[in-house]
């Protein structure tokens, strides 16, 4: 049953806004880092120009809401998925099988043939907007 606030106004959900607490009603955010079955971080700055390098080959997979690809070494895509079809296990899953072969246990992606088979996709605890 709607609550009525002091104002007047009809309340129907519940309130969900304490400071430091991730709400993620509609999407899910992840930290995805992208790296090689070593688990050495790959430098996306040199798989993001060309078609069907690295980064093109998980965006096309994930289809993100939103997404944001670091600008350094360390292989750090930020992204925003719909509520319903993610979850961090089931996402890097998914990128650790882009273009791997039958028999194979890494994966060769795009024309510099980049190895993603380790990368490591986590929940989201906050989110920072420079």
């Amino acid at each position: 049953m709607p609550v009525v606030t002091g104002d007047g106004a009809r309340r129907v959900g519940s309130m969900a806004n304490t400071v430091g607490t991730m709400y993620q009603p509609n999407a899910y955010c992840y930290k995805v880092v992208v790296e090689d079955a070593s688990n050495t971080a790959i430098d996306l700055r040199a798989e993001d120009d060309a078609t069907d390098e690295a980064v093109e080959a998980i965006i096309k997979e994930l289809n993100p809401l939103a997404y944001f690809i670091v600008n350094d070494a360390s292989g750090t895509i930020h992204l925003v998925m719909d509520a319903n079809h993610s979850s961090a296990s089931d996402l890097q899953a998914r990128i650790r099988t882009i273009g791997i072969d039958d028999g194979a246990t890494t994966t060769s992606i795009g024309p510099n043939d980049i190895d993603i088979s380790g990368t490591d996709v986590t929940a989201a605890s906050s989110i920072t907007v420079a």
